[in-house]
């Protein structure tokens, strides 16, 4: 079935004269999304950050404590893809990008290494400020440095625009063995006005309150991150079909409207729509009237079963996957208060099911079916403690399998 009805103007033969097959296919040969190559919203998310930055510039020149911002929420909602947008878009006030490991959190010494050697590392060609600013920060993170130079740097009005920001990813997984660096941004600082951000699963924020010295922080730092809106989806859908040479084709604004439906809000889903759209285009040369829906629809469809499939895998759930389906969509049904609550109801329905003696199942009884459920990002922690399913369309695909008896384990 044809998705658009309109003619295109601009169709010579069986082809769109401005489509770019080019860019469509290595669009196509893109691996799965770290970084959306399409990136539009976010723009709350965006100010938090900003806020940060303009924060240190309003501090006293003596307060050098890094500031924090904790980016949280389910898999694929595009934690990733906002730091990388952030990167590309603050370089302006951002003297250096550092992304660091829970390694380089094990000690004082171990974080300030790292940063020295991305201080000297940094590119900071055409830029004598952003140069100085960069060897002068390595110097001063010398056990030797006087800090003297970097002050004098930072006494400059302009320099005070330059600021270091820390990067960490899969902060959920911070153990309490990571305590020294994180208190050391906290309470101390790096020297130099510093932003560290942290992205994570929906729990990541009790995770860090757990650590010693961690559970103050500032209450405009934990950012929870859910759904795009429909026009952020159809944003998005339009910047890549204006990349491909298509934007401004009659139908472009409908087919951008069917993929922000298809995404269901969700930044991974849209970018299975946007790649199943793409397919299409190149079968059809760009001409948007003989794009098939289904083809669209079926591809963008599997894609989205796939990842859910994918969040199971290699875990307790992945052993009776009706059952933990039948999980999923009571969860959804009753959203529960705590995770006591959602302890209570793994272990009452592994009774009721009969698998309370499984012995593949015996190691995980008492909270560890419910904890597998949130370490794989299959239930948020709601910001005042509660637990819901992480992803709403997850939801609807497990309704579907509880009674499926094809439903095998994957992979």
């Amino acid at each position: 079935m044809a998705l658009y009805c309109e003619t295109s103007t601009t169709t010579v033969g069986d082809h769109v004269s401005g489509f770019d097959h080019q860019s469509a296919r290595r669009l196509l040969r893109r691996r799965d999304r770290d970084a959306a190559p399409f990136f539009a919203g976010r723009r709350d998310e965006i100010r938090r950050f900003d806020d940060a930055l303009e924060e240190l510039e309003d501090r006293d020149e003596y307060d050098e404590r890094a500031a924090f911002r904790v980016y949280q929420g389910a898999p694929g909602c595009g934690k990733t893809s906002l730091v990388s947008h952030l990167r590309k878009t603050r370089s302006h006030e951002v003297g250096l990008f550092v992304d660091i490991q829970r390694e380089d959190l094990a000690s004082v010494s171990a974080l300030t290494e790292r940063v020295r050697r991305a201080a000297e590392d940094a590119d900071s060609a055409g830029n004598k400020l952003m140069a100085r600013f960069a060897q002068s920060l390595a110097s001063y993170l010398k056990v030797d440095g006087s800090g003297t130079e970097l002050r004098n740097i930072l006494a400059d009005r302009t320099a005070r625009k330059t600021k270091v920001v820390l990067h960490m990813d899969e902060a959920q997984v911070v153990e309490p063995s990571e305590q020294p660096g994180l208190l050391m941004l906290h309470t101390r600082g790096l020297g130099a006005p510093c932003v560290c951000v942290l992205t994570g699963l929906s729990h990541t924020s009790q995770r860090l309150g757990s650590i010693e010295g961690l559970s103050r922080l500032a209450g405009d730092a934990i950012v929870n991150m859910g759904a795009m809106s429909d026009d952020e989806c159809v944003e998005s859908t339009l910047m890549m079909l204006g990349e491909l040479g298509i934007g401004g084709e009659p139908g472009a604004d409908q087919a951008a409207t069917v993929a922000a439906a298809l995404s269901q809000g969700w930044p991974q889903h849209l970018h299975g729509a946007q790649t199943a759209l793409c397919r299409e285009l190149v079968r059809t040369n760009g001409v948007l009237r003989e794009v098939d829906a289904d083809r669209v629809r079926q591809e963008s469809e599997e894609r989205r079963h796939d990842y859910y499939i994918a969040r199971l895998s290699h875990s307790v759930l992945a052993l009776h996957p009706p059952f933990t389906a039948g999980i999923i969509d009571k969860v959804n049904q009753q959203p529960l208060k705590s995770i006591v609550e959602l302890n209570a109801l793994c272990d009452e329905e592994m009774t009721r099911a009969g698998l309370a003696d499984d012995p593949y199942l015996a190691e995980v009884q008492s909270g560890g079916f419910a904890k597998a459920l949130i370490e794989k990002g299959v239930v948020a922690i709601t910001p005042n403690g509660g637990c819901e399913v992480a992803i709403p369309s997850m939801a609807v695909w497990a309704a579907a399998r509880i009674d499926d008896p094809q439903a095998a384990p994957p992979p």
